[in-house]
């Protein structure tokens, strides 16, 4: 017994037993803790794509998903609109809303740790909170772009060149270089001008580069129209959608035409002004001209002196003004005066371009040339979107009367928190 007593083998392993018991506590500890970290960054993962998601449901009237479901929590994210400002914050349900708060909640259970939590989560006691919360605002410059290019640089040639559009602005997506200034323009009046690329000039120090790409409003209608086939309409009068269903084909014009129905009016095969050509609308008449690509033709034409002055709805169509494959997209072509998705659009020579809306040409390299002009009066507004634009010879772009219910809507969702 005496010798037993003595005995010390043994004694490390009993040591070790008795250590192991807080260590393999801390281990429990360490890889739950480890767990709720992961959970965490799920949790925000997911309030993050919840909040931009609902930002941009705010901008552009959508439903957004659930990605509480979507992304596995059960209690899904608790989704408020309300108003961002940066000296404030986020105010719930203040209206008109500009910004979304996600807030994720996910409740955690102590199965391996030997830390007793004395909380309670969602009602239940002692579980762990894990909690995220993101906030994602619409953001709108100060001056929304009357002129925009979407892939190239926005590019002035000539001195002659006279811009004057103090109450927007001029926007450029184009990459590396994005505002291009070979020479200063006679008239350069401009609200502000920015773009996601950098900027060649002496007229640079006024430009804000390398901004966020600026979001092409009208991408929907473009992937719809694309590939979009008609019916050549009969006879050499030009005919609207309704009641006609047709498009007008391969059309010429040499002299004054007026439209004098209201409505939109699709051309295959392209449309050129030449000679003394005119295309206008009538007193009291507003019309949009879609040009549908089949990328053998030139699409818009303009030289000579021709003119095209059209005056574009301010609502959009009804269901029965356009076939159905634009039925979803309809309400992008208020404001619409012509759209051109073709490649090689001219304004050339004398042309004048005038009339209310957006002019958008989103594939085409636009040359500005000659004595071109776009103006506008209080009451009207012409709007310039394309792949590139450049203003060569003697052009005036003049929209100094341009509402704010006609410039292109730029916004950017952003997360703020």
């Amino acid at each position: 017994m005496r010798n037993l007593y003595q005995c010390r083998r043994g004694s490390v392993a009993f040591a070790t037993v008795v250590a192991l018991i807080p260590l393999i506590g801390f281990l429990a500890l360490g890889a739950e803790a480890g767990s709720w970290f992961v959970t965490r960054n799920q949790a925000q993962n997911t309030a993050d794509s919840a909040a931009l998601a609902g930002a941009l449901a705010v901008a552009n009237t959508n439903v957004q998903p659930d990605f509480g479901t979507l992304n596995g929590f059960a209690s899904g994210v608790v989704v408020t609109s309300g108003i961002y400002t940066a000296g404030t914050g986020f105010a719930a349900g203040a209206v008109p809303a500009n910004a979304v708060r996600a807030v994720v909640t996910e409740c955690r259970p102590q199965s391996l740790s030997l830390v007793v939590y004395t909380g309670s989560c969602n009602g239940t006691d002692s579980n762990i909170k894990i909690e995220a919360t993101a906030i994602a605002s619409v953001q709108t410059p100060a001056k929304l772009p009357c002129a925009m290019s979407l892939t190239g640089p926005i590019t002035f040639k000539d001195a002659a060149v006279e811009i004057n559009a103090p109450n927007c602005s001029l926007a450029s997506n184009g990459t590396p270089l994005g505002i291009e200034f070979q020479v200063a323009p006679k008239t350069y009046n401009v609200g502000s001008v920015t773009t996601a690329g950098g900027c060649s000039g002496s007229l640079c120090g006024s430009v804000s580069t390398y901004a966020p790409p600026t979001i092409n409003p009208y991408e929907l209608l473009t992937n719809s129209i694309n590939g979009l086939t008609l019916s050549p309409c009969s006879g050499s009068t030009l005919r609207p959608y309704e009641g006609f269903n047709c498009a007008n084909n391969n059309v010429t014009i040499n002299s004054a035409t007026t439209l004098d129905t209201s409505g939109v009016y699709f051309f295959s095969g392209g449309l050129t002004l030449g000679g003394n050509g005119a295309l206008s609308t009538g007193v009291g008449v507003t019309a949009t001209i879609i040009i549908i690509p089949d990328g053998t033709k030139t699409s818009l034409k303009m030289a000579g002196g021709s003119t095209f002055k059209i005056s574009s709805p301010a609502t959009a169509p009804s269901a029965s003004a356009v076939p159905g494959a634009l039925s979803s997209v309809r309400y992008l072509l208020a404001n619409m005066a012509i759209f051109d998705p073709e490649l090689s659009p001219q304004i050339v020579g004398g042309a004048t371009m005038t009339g209310s809306g957006v002019f958008y040409l989103p594939n085409a390299a636009l040359n500005f040339k000659g004595d071109s002009t776009s103006t506008s009066t209080p009451s009207t507004c012409t709007q310039v979107i394309a792949a590139s634009i450049q203003f060569t010879g003697t052009p005036t772009l003049d929209n100094t009367g341009c509402p704010e219910s006609i410039k292109i809507k730029s916004q950017v969702v952003a997360l703020v928190q």
